[in-house]
């Protein structure tokens, strides 16, 4: 078994391009949140899956520095139903994939667009 160390890492050689998370089948009721996401627009989403659709439960699913936004929908929904929503926020950890990309293989992966 290696030794762990408490350097850093090695240089990388290429280019590092990050894969998008793994999500389960989708469910109308789990709602991915990512930087662009407009929180008036998911705030409508969720009262219309609670009201008109009747769903008991709405899961909010976020990464990295969009936890901070998800809270904030999170409450604005709140707010916006009286109140009447209990929340629940819960941590897991999530695998991500990065991929390294040889330098020389760059320019026919991601092709500049001029």
């Amino acid at each position: 078994m290696k030794e762990l160390s408490k350097h850093k890492r090695e240089k990388v050689e290429g280019v590092i391009h990050k894969r998008t998370p793994q999500r389960p089948a989708a469910d109308p009721t789990h709602i991915y949140l990512s930087h662009k996401s407009k929180t008036i627009a998911i705030v409508k989403r969720i009262k219309r899956l609670m009201i008109n659709e009747r769903n008991n439960k709405v899961t909010l699913h976020a990464l990295g520095a969009t936890i901070k936004n998800c809270l904030s929908v999170a409450l604005a929904v709140q707010e916006a139903m009286n109140h009447q929503v209990d929340l629940k926020p819960t941590t897991e950890s999530v695998v991500l994939v990065d991929d390294v990309v040889p330098e020389d293989m760059v320019s026919y992966i991601f092709p500049r667009s001029v």
